[in-house]
């Protein structure tokens, strides 16, 4: 078994999707209630993780556009969110499910 690789952050994740969907780093900074700085961040430091670039970087257009790299990343994102969010909905369920028995 080889080393661990750093665990990718989910809020970083999240992120990502949300620029991803709106095409630009401040539409998503309003869809998620973070400063534009913060969204900057988050995806600096995923793609610094990740070691590839997401997006296209343009002194010309305020778009954010996918690299190959950033398609790929974007199918494994989404499918780690929902996987992320039915863990916990499964967590909640069962923790209902224990109090309605005590």
């Amino acid at each position: 078994m080889g080393a661990i690789s750093p665990m990718i952050d989910l809020q970083h994740l999240q992120t990502f999707l949300a620029v991803a969907i709106t095409g630009n780093f401040r539409r998503a900074a309003a869809e998620l209630g973070y400063s534009q700085p913060s969204v900057t961040h988050h995806i600096q430091v995923l793609e610094r993780e990740l070691g590839v670039s997401l997006f296209e970087r343009s002194r010309f257009s305020r778009l954010a556009v996918l690299t190959p790299s950033g398609h790929r990343v974007l199918q494994y994102s989404e499918r780690l969110l929902a996987l992320a969010a039915e863990t916990h909905a499964a967590a909640r369920a069962e923790a209902c499910e224990r109090a309605i028995k005590s």
